[in-house]
């Protein structure tokens, strides 16, 4: 830690509040996070969002040994640091600045195989995941830590109070493993949550834009009201006929409320409510 704190200070850096920065200084921590990224997709393209003071930077390079890493990253008060690190592991790293948010990971490699690991920001870790996993040509794994709160969201079982949108949209698109927690005293400046790593493979589907814009109207819908009856919830959009139909096709009685509804219900559902409103319109 007190290492990290110093190498901040040589480069005049700080935290941003802004960017929910929270540096992760300790060695054996960010190794075991590269050692979970192990093996790398086949083509050993890694993608990382917000390096900052580059301590899992060093332990991908050390351990996972790709052969190209791309690093994205917001803050550019970090770009001095930056090129002193990649000038001690040539042809290794490229630094991408801006917004990750606004880059998809496709568009900084021509390898259609690459691996994510991040310890990403806390305020724009569920917006990453959930665009990644909507969007996931050529992602192998991502091995990404998040705060503690999210990840169990993200892990959540069926009931629970924890299962929501995003358990639904998570476990439809990945497989899901999680890894081990991280203390909030691993951090400079300590936040007020731990923190947990997880390891997300794709799956593959054959779903269409359309399935996931509906998949995704639909349970930010439900999980809004997520105390009411699915039957309640459907039928202030949707004829009831639809809704009769659809919820007896997928096995959801009327009565059932959102988290208590599996992942696959909710894909058939949407599948099924469209598919019968077009028979409908038909």
């Amino acid at each position: 830690m007190e290492l990290g704190r110093k190498l901040l200070e040589r480069y005049g850096l700080t935290h941003s509040k802004r960017l929910g920065q929270h540096f992760l200084f300790d060695r054996g921590i960010l190794e075991r996070i590269a050692r979970c990224a192990m093996p790398l997709s086949e083509d050993r393209i890694v993608i990382e969002v917000g390096p900052g003071p580059c301590g899992l930077t060093a332990a991908i390079l050390e351990i996972c040994k790709p052969r190209r890493l791309y690093c994205v990253e917001k803050d550019v008060s970090f770009e001095k640091l930056h090129r002193d690190f990649a000038a001690d592991h040539p042809g290794k790293l490229e630094f991408i600045y801006g917004d990750a948010l606004d880059i998809r990971p496709q568009s900084l490699t021509s390898n259609q195989n690459f691996s994510i690991i991040a310890n990403l920001p806390y305020n724009v870790g569920t917006k990453l995941l959930t665009n990644w996993i909507l969007d996931p040509v050529g992602i192998g794994k991502m091995t990404l830590m998040f705060q503690k709160e999210v990840a169990n969201r993200i892990n959540a079982a069926i009931g629970t109070k924890a299962y929501g949108r995003l358990s639904v949209i998570s476990q439809l698109f990945c497989e899901i493993e999680r890894l081990f927690d991280v203390p909030a005293g691993a951090f400079y400046p300590m936040p007020k949550v731990d923190s947990t790593v997880i390891n997300l493979v794709p799956k593959r589907t054959e779903l269409t834009t359309d399935d996931i814009n509906r998949l995704q109207n639909l349970t930010e819908n439900c999980f809004q009201k997520r105390r009411k009856m699915i039957h309640t919830i459907l039928k202030s959009k949707y004829p009831e006929p639809v809704i009769k139909e659809t919820l007896a096709q997928c096995n959801i009685t009327p009565t059932m409320r959102p988290e208590e509804i599996t992942p696959s219900q909710f894909l058939r559902l949407v599948r099924h409510i469209f598919r019968d409103l077009a028979l409908i319109k038909n």
